[in-house]
């Protein structure tokens, strides 16, 4: 037989082969959207964890943070420096609990709460529970969105914090610095988070995607998730703010259950 013939016979199998399987795909992707279920985003809450961060935890005080929705302003202000908590004391324009930023790249039935905690010794950490609405992009990595934000990620790693009458709760730290600044001349960010959602615990962002796709397709159900964040700054090596860090959790995480009793 010719070779030239072979060669086109080889490739018209490979084409055939090719569209078969685009078919096949496709016939799937038909059948999986036909059982895909939307988020029931009728509650405020989700399923594992508090909409809403309490005011204290334990030595920490929590105030939200309030952000102006002018563009030309954008800035932000803790309800203690607020006389008025609708109105920025710059510009007079808008206040909310949510950034401008935030609230036009998200989805308008993601649920953000937001807190800053202080102690007496003048530490702080700031608190993010971001709940998820019909869309994916309710929630993303913060390897994604650090980097947006000028920041550059020296390390990531996972710490386990010690909870009472079960397992540890895995978190994922992250260690960054603002790009182009000298490390000598700045604090070291450090950022801590975990996923909870179905009844599952991740500080792995996949397999949160793992989990979600197993109880849309196996059970036929699609669960709102939260994503947990917290930060704080360290000039002194980050090993003392990950351990504010750890013991911060171990205090807050009882709280975020509900059900839980809201501290007075």
């Amino acid at each position: 037989m010719n070779t030239d013939v072979r060669v086109t016979q080889k490739r018209s199998r490979s084409l055939v082969l090719g569209v078969g399987l685009l078919l096949v795909l496709f016939g799937l992707t038909a059948v999986i959207a036909l059982f895909i279920r939307k988020v029931d985003t009728s509650s405020s809450s989700g399923a594992d964890i508090r909409a809403e961060l309490p005011e204290k935890v334990s030595g920490w005080k929590g105030e939200h943070i309030y952000y102006c929705q002018s563009e030309q302003c954008a800035k932000s202000f803790l309800s203690n420096e607020l006389n008025v908590s609708n109105v920025c004391p710059v510009c007079e324009g808008r206040l909310d609990l949510v950034s401008l930023g935030e609230r036009t790249i998200l989805p308008p039935d993601t649920i953000i709460s937001r807190r800053l905690y202080k102690n007496d010794q003048a530490e702080s950490i700031t608190v993010t529970i971001v709940l998820s609405g019909n869309e994916q992009r309710s929630i993303h990595r913060p390897q994604q969105c650090l980097p947006a934000q000028g920041f550059a990620i020296e390390q990531s790693s996972q710490i386990n914090v010690p909870l009472n009458n079960r397992m540890p709760l895995k978190l994922t730290l992250i260690r960054a610095r603002r790009s182009g600044v000298a490390a000598a001349n700045q604090a070291e960010m450090i950022m801590a988070y975990w996923f909870a959602g179905g009844g599952h615990e991740t500080h792995d962002h996949f397999q949160r995607m793992a989990f979600m796709a197993w109880d849309n397709l196996i059970h036929g159900v699609r669960p709102r998730w939260a994503y947990v964040s917290l930060q704080t700054s360290s000039t002194s090596g980050g090993k003392l703010a990950e351990r504010r860090l750890i013991e911060f959790v171990s205090q807050l995480y009882p709280l975020l259950k509900p059900g839980a009793p809201v501290p007075q």
